[in-house]
This record gives structure tokens, C-alpha cells and sequence, in this order.
């Protein structure tokens, strides 16, 4: 398998899916993974899903290719496989083709970023106990990621996103002096419904940021720093069709520019794993 592996284009990874061979192709049982304690409950209502957003760079020692096998062609597959999940995306990390206008600070190299929606009050360890694939499928994940970020959050969808094209995540960050509160506040009554004026915006998403849990015994990107919350954009498959100069996206971006203290923005390729639950198709 790990011969079968090493010698197939990426594309073919993601063709290949499989599920949880990775995972096991040492054999015996594997350890189970920090990662389980990521599941807590909460008072949220039953039938309210929360998404998880995980922000990963890639273990050290591993090329960009064997962490695309790994996390492509095993955990993205193998996410079809585990109860509760409703939907499940993972970013590949593209060229930015706004970097040179972009004003963002401070530079973060990631490797992937994953979206996980599922209804509150989970509990992966309690699965994991009895399904041999939830187990494997968590416990396989230190093998390939060195350090990790995660959000839950609750999504606030202005514009329903039409997929194809490239996906823009962007983390927000309050002005100096200005608390995390009055600014999510801001963001979510102002500036969210702002984008509903901007014509041809092809989604816009802000994900309301609820806990960030740290997983145990594995190290967090510090450079990401106090996230306020996170906000998604989609961009045209055409390289050269642009949101069109307009009232309301001038007003939209002013609003941005004048009440972002800052924001770090990643470019990724959406590999579509289980469909989310406000998907529209391109």
C-alpha cells in the first residue's frame, strides 16, 4: 500500500479514497489520538449545526506530497465513513492571486485548512470507543499533522456560496483597542449584511467563533494569534472575472477598511468530501 501510494499523482490520490488504509497499514491497533478530545457538549439546540474549522501545518519531515496522501487520499475519504458529520471540506492551500495588493500582516505558512459540520453534543471519544473507523481515522492524524488550530464556530451565511472556483478564508482581527465583542458585533450586523448589495459576490460566510480547544499534545500555530472571526469568500473559476465595480461593493470594502484592525487571507482549492448542508452548485 505505502508503495501503491508513494507513486500516484495527487489526482489519483483523491481518486483512490481510502477511507482508513493508511491509517492501518502497520497493523495492530493504534493509539488513539488527542484529537478526541475535541468533542464537548454544549446547550446549543439539537438541530443547530456547528462547524469546525481546523487550520493545519503539515508534521515536519513529511514533503507536501506525502501530507496530500495522507490527509486527501485517507482522511478526506475516510470522513464519508464517520457518524454525524454533515458535511466535510478540506482547502488545499493555493497561490494567492491578491497577494500583492493584499493588505494583510504577518505571512502564516499553512498547509490545509479543514471544515467539519456536525450537530452539537458529538462526542467522538464515546464513537470511537465502539467504531473501529472513527478510532483509526482519528488516531491516524499525528502521523501527518505537527501543529493545529480549532474553531468551532456558528456560521452566518449572507451570500450562499456557488463552488468551483477558488475559496478565500480570511481571519479578522479587532483594531487595537477595540474589544473582540464590539467587533464581532460590528461584523455580523454591518458588514455581513453589506455583502448581500455587492453584485456578483459568489458566497460570503462569517463564522462566529464559539471556543477554540486546544487538543492535548499538540502544538497550536501561534502565529495566528486572537482570531475575532472568520469570514469566507468564493472567486469565479475564470481567472479573469472580477466582482464588478458597484455602490454596494464600495461601500462593502470601505467598511472593511475602516473598521478591520487586520486579517491574514488564504487561497484554497475545496476538495468536497460530504456535501455541506447550504451547498450550491456553480
Amino acid at each position: 500500500m505505502a508503495e501503491i501510494f508513494t507513486s500516484l499523482p495527487r489526482r489519483d490520490i483523491l481518486k483512490f479514497g481510502t477511507g482508513g488504509a493508511l491509517a492501518t497499514m502497520a497493523g495492530g491497533t493504534l493509539p488513539l489520538s488527542p484529537l478526541l478530545a475535541a468533542s464537548t457538549e454544549t446547550s446549543e439546540p439539537a438541530d443547530m449545526l456547528h462547524k469546525s474549522i481546523s487550520f493545519i501545518r503539515r508534521k515536519p519531515g513529511l514533503t507536501l506530497e506525502e501530507f496530500h496522501q495522507h490527509w486527501l487520499g485517507s482522511h478526506g475519504p475516510g470522513a464519508r465513513q464517520i457518524p454525524g458529520i454533515e458535511g466535510f471540506v478540506l482547502g488545499e492551500i493555493a497561490v494567492d492571486p491578491g497577494a500583492a495588493q493584499s493588505s494583510a500582516t504577518g505571512a502564516v505558512q499553512l498547509d490545509g485548512i479543514a471544515e467539519s459540520w456536525q450537530a452539537p453534543g458529538i462526542r467522538r471519544a464515546e464513537q470511537a470507543k465502539t467504531n473501529p473507523h472513527v478510532r483509526e481515522w482519528l488516531a491516524a492524524a499525528p502521523n501527518y499533522i505537527g501543529a493545529l488550530n480549532i474553531y468551532v464556530t456558528r456560521e452566518h451565511v449572507f451570500v450562499p456560496p456557488k463552488r468551483g472556483g477558488k475559496k478565500v478564508m480570511t481571519l479578522l482581527y479587532p483594531k487595537e483597542g477595540q474589544s473582540r465583542e464590539d467587533f464581532v458585533r460590528h461584523v455580523l450586523e454591518v458588514h455581513g449584511p453589506l455583502s448581500r448589495n455587492v453584485p456578483g459576490l459568489r458566497g460570503y460566510v462569517l463564522s462566529e467563533i464559539i471556543r477554540a480547544p486546544a487538543m492535548p499534545g499538540m502544538p497550536q500555530i501561534e502565529e495566528l494569534g486572537e482570531v475575532g472571526i472568520i469570514g469566507q469568500s468564493w472567486m469565479s473559476p475564470d481567472p479573469d472575472e472580477q466582482t464588478p465595480d458597484s455602490e454596494g461593493r464600495r461601500a462593502w470594502l470601505a467598511d472593511g477598511k475602516a473598521n478591520f484592525g487586520s486579517f491574514k487571507r488564504f487561497v484554497m482549492t475545496e476538495h468536497e468530501f460530504v456535501p455541506p448542508p447550504y451547498d450550491t452548485p456553480a
